[in-house]
């Protein structure tokens, strides 16, 4: 029974990967998903090898190397959590399958350990994209000892167990506690943050100074992860026992504890806070900025939708205040080695290019943002309604458009004008700057509604289908992270040149899109919004 049970799950989050509501594209969509399996998995192996073979090498002759798989496991095991924590949350905790299943006669052990089984290979899975490169570049650059190569493939095998624990505990509490108060989506979402957020505290627990000068000795403050660097590196044994012991040990009791009261968990009732009804004033407004309103409040209640389509903003938020923090030391280092006019790059030149390098750092984290991808495939049963009203499909397309754009690019202009004052950037590059970070604010907004009205996935049960997984969400992601890519090589290519040019570059084209893709939203897409009730 559990294995026809894990077949049945391994085989439906494939099926919410690659299926179309379009008999006619299934062909197409598996080839582009193909594709874009490849893309991604080429983009994110060559970074990480990047990554740690310039480390690697920079800290092998100072027998510090260690540092390298410590990074290593860190990075795998952060990135495990994010793509799982929510994921362990809805399958563990909050399954809408829990009454068929508890219905038949299926020991409910068999359908934890499914689940379990099914969020380990999902864990592997992401952890093979930092791991694998990570490790075979240290071979490669490092080598291994006998013991140390037998202990990185048991480190290998343990980080999962480590995470599945950590993502199952934070995830109970963050279900318990949204369910006690108000707006529980958007306290998932807080809360979420704020575990994530103490996680990495705990992991690195240094300076940014230390950080950005990369010291070894920043990563010793990470405990377990680096027992896992010294026990692979040193062959130290007992190091490798205690990272074992902390992955193994709070694994089992997490996998008891949950199998033990898990019928409990899943049948209770979970109260819910009254809300006080007050009479207010009916407001009236344009059928636009009602649907823009509603695509508004669908989002900010969604906690799922928030993290995996607006996340870009917070991250954009975020690393625009630490690279501002830094900005005097940055300038100041650059000042110190490229004086010399013996360099081989002249120093206006890399001051030039800092304005290109705001730009690029916004367009790419902005091509994570798809809040208008998914708006479709969201509508599921209730398109009908949207079709049946006497509103332009126009209208209700841009309507979802223009939720995105309000989403996204009035904070990012926000984020980047603060890092343009940090960095002393000049009036004209500054604006030229905001303008590229709307520009690819616009474009994900029209991309993303365009592939969302090209594929939609309506097969969903739950929300979270609807918003990680088809071919739309993929597409819009990875088709704006090459095309992120491409304005990234143009715009240090012109930049170089002249670096209020190089950001025209980066502008010019994504005005070119928008305008193109708006002509299509405004004559053409009610067609195909008109057909999206046969599928």
């Amino acid at each position: 029974m559990l294995k026809i049970l894990l077949k049945s799950r391994l085989l439906s989050l494939w099926t919410s990967l690659s299926k179309s509501t379009n008999k006619k594209r299934k062909g197409i969509t598996g080839a582009a998903l193909a594709v874009v399996f490849v893309f991604l998995g080429i983009y994110m192996l060559g970074m990480f090898s990047v990554l740690f073979y310039g480390m690697s090498i920079t800290l092998k002759d100072s027998g510090e190397e260690w540092a390298v798989i410590t990074l290593g496991t860190i990075v795998a095991s952060s990135f495990c959590l994010i793509g799982s924590i929510f994921t362990t949350k809805t399958q563990i905790f909050e399954s809408r399958d829990n009454d068929l299943l508890l219905s038949m006669p299926i020991k409910p052990k068999y359908i934890l350990a499914s689940r379990i089984l099914v969020l380990l290979v999902i864990n592997f899975g992401l952890e093979s994209v930092v791991m694998l490169p990570c490790l075979v570049v240290y071979g490669i650059a490092c080598g291994y000892t006998l013991v140390g190569g037998i202990l990185a493939l048991l480190t290998f095998i343990l980080i999962p167990f480590l995470v599945l624990a950590v993502s199952a505990i934070l995830a109970w509490i963050i279900s318990y506690i949204s369910s006690k108060l108000k707006n529980k989506n958007l306290v998932s979402t807080v809360l979420y943050l704020i575990c994530f957020g103490a996680y990495m505290y705990f992991c690195f627990g240094v300076s940014n100074e230390e950080m950005i000068n990369i010291n070894p000795d920043i990563f010793k403050n990470t405990f377990i992860f680096y027992y896992i660097g010294n026990s692979i590196a040193n062959g130290n044994l007992l190091h490798f026992l205690y990272f074992a012991l902390a992955a193994i040990i709070p694994s089992v009791i997490t996998f008891v504890l949950i199998s033990r009261s898990f019928i409990k968990i899943i049948t209770t009732k979970k109260s819910s806070v009254k809300i006080e009804y007050k009479e207010k004033v009916q407001k009236t407004s344009t059928p636009f900025v009602a649907l823009t309103k509603k695509e508004l409040k669908r989002f900010f209640a969604t906690s799922m939708y928030m993290l995996n389509s607006g996340i870009g903003v917070i991250m954009l938020l975020i690393l625009s205040v630490l690279v501002s923090m830094k900005a005097p030391d940055l300038l100041n280092s650059i000042e110190a080695q490229l004086s010399d006019p013996t360099q081989a790059v002249p120093l206006d030149i890399i001051k030039g290019l800092i304005p290109v390098a705001l730009a690029i750092m916004s367009t790419f984290i902005l091509s994570t943002c798809m809040v208008s991808t998914p708006s479709i495939s969201l509508e599921n049963k209730s398109l009908w309604i949207l079709q049946s009203l006497p509103i332009k499909p126009s209208t209700i397309l841009f309507a979802k458009i223009t939720a995105h754009i309000i989403i996204c690019v009035p904070v990012s202009i926000i984020a980047m004008i603060i890092p343009c004052i940090a960095f002393k950037v000049s009036i004209l590059n500054t604006l030229l700057v905001l303008i590229a970070t709307a520009s690819m604010g616009f474009f994900t907004a029209y991309f993303g509604m365009y592939l969302g009205l090209k594929f939609p996935k309506f097969d969903w049960i739950n929300e979270t289908v609807a918003v990680k997984q088809g071919m739309a969400v993929f597409g819009s992601m990875f088709g704006s992270m090459l095309y992120a890519l491409v304005l990234s090589f143009i715009g240090f290519i012109v930049g170089a040149i002249n670096p209020s040019l190089g950001i025209v570059a980066i502008i010019i084209p994504s005005v070119i899109l928008c305008t193109l893709l708006h002509l299509y939203f405004k004559n053409k897409a009610s067609k195909d919004f008109e057909k999206l009730k046969d599928k």
